[in-house]
């Protein structure tokens, strides 16, 4: 049971966010980043119902250090985001290996 509760709150990561984007996307007609943000919420979906989780947790982890590396570079911000861009990039690490590890847990599907 933990582990379908871990699950979920980790969907978290991509259900708002991914739902935020995909709005805000379909609303600029940003036909790239509307797949992307459907991707999100996809994954989102696949980690609570329990649907290849392996394969959707490694996915995940790489996008999510990916992600933190070309969207929180925090080393590169002006003072004034330098603190927000810190917890993010650290958040996604975090993140990212959470991912790892959930994919190591002998679920195959």
């Amino acid at each position: 049971m933990t582990l379908q509760i871990g699950r979920a709150l980790m969907a978290l990561a991509f259900a708002g966010p991914g739902l935020a984007h995909l709005i805000e996307s379909v609303g600029r007609r940003a036909t790239v980043a509307t797949v992307v943000a459907a991707l999100e919420v996809a994954a989102a979906v696949a980690l609570v119902t329990g649907w290849q989780v392996r394969w959707i947790a490694l996915a995940a982890a790489l996008f999510l250090a990916i992600d933190a590396f070309l969207a929180h570079a925090f080393w590169a911000s002006v003072p004034q985001e330098q603190h927000g861009q810190v917890l993010h990039f650290f958040k996604n690490i975090a993140l990212a290996g959470a991912f790892l590890m959930l994919s190591d847990t002998g679920i195959r599907g």
